[in-house]
């Protein structure tokens, strides 16, 4: 396992460097179905779904990566954390804290990850900025037989879009572009794997 993760990494680094990206980890919500901070959560080998999310975004090449996290949640070495101080709120409002933080950057697109599917694998992501970077799609999403999941790209060009949407958040941003975004099919169960509540750990 640990060679599929950082195998990659060295590829996406010389990449990257003319095609330079950021994450953003959508790790603010209040997890009240799971019963605490999907930010917090941790699986049995004592990692917590942020750090793992946070290493495959920066194994996928990310930088920065920011982490949006509720009041008293730390980051993971590797990412910078930003406080939402409104764990209730919807996730747009993460996402937007997260892209005020690159727009003095030259990130070419960002990869949106939200904590609760931590069983993406970092391939995907890697899938995903590979496409964008060879396309020049405006949206990038991983897909498997069952639909689409994450994490998503979204170029600079959609920052606006996503900063301004009033209904639907980031979904229908992805749904207005309609057929300009970019399916890239992985095998990985993991891109549709919501953690919702417990029993979703389970499956």
């Amino acid at each position: 396992v640990a060679e599929a993760r950082h195998a990659p990494a060295r590829h996406a680094v010389s990449a990257t460097k003319k095609h330079p990206f950021a994450a953003i980890v959508l790790a603010a919500g209040a997890g009240t179905r799971f019963g605490e901070p999907k930010a917090t959560a941790r699986f049995p080998d004592g990692r917590s779904f942020l750090d793992v999310v946070v290493e495959h975004c920066r194994t996928a090449g990310a930088d920065p990566v920011i982490a949006v996290v509720p009041p008293g949640t730390d980051a993971p070495a590797g990412a910078r954390a930003v406080v939402n101080s409104k764990p209730q709120a919807e996730q747009v409002t993460s996402l937007r804290l997260g892209l005020a933080q690159l727009a003095n950057t030259d990130a070419a697109g960002v990869l949106v990850w939200p904590v609760d599917h931590p069983f993406a694998r970092a391939e995907s992501a890697l899938a995903v900025v590979d496409a964008a970077r060879r396309t020049g799609a405006p949206i990038v999403v991983p897909v498997t037989d069952e639909g689409r999941g994450h994490p998503v790209w979204f170029a600079r060009e959609t920052w606006r879009e996503l900063m301004t949407v009033t209904d639907g958040g980031a979904r229908a941003v992805v749904h207005g572009y309609g057929a300009r975004v970019l399916e890239v099919p992985v095998s990985d169960a993991g891109i549709r794997r919501d953690i919702d509540t417990r029993v979703d750990l389970d499956g």
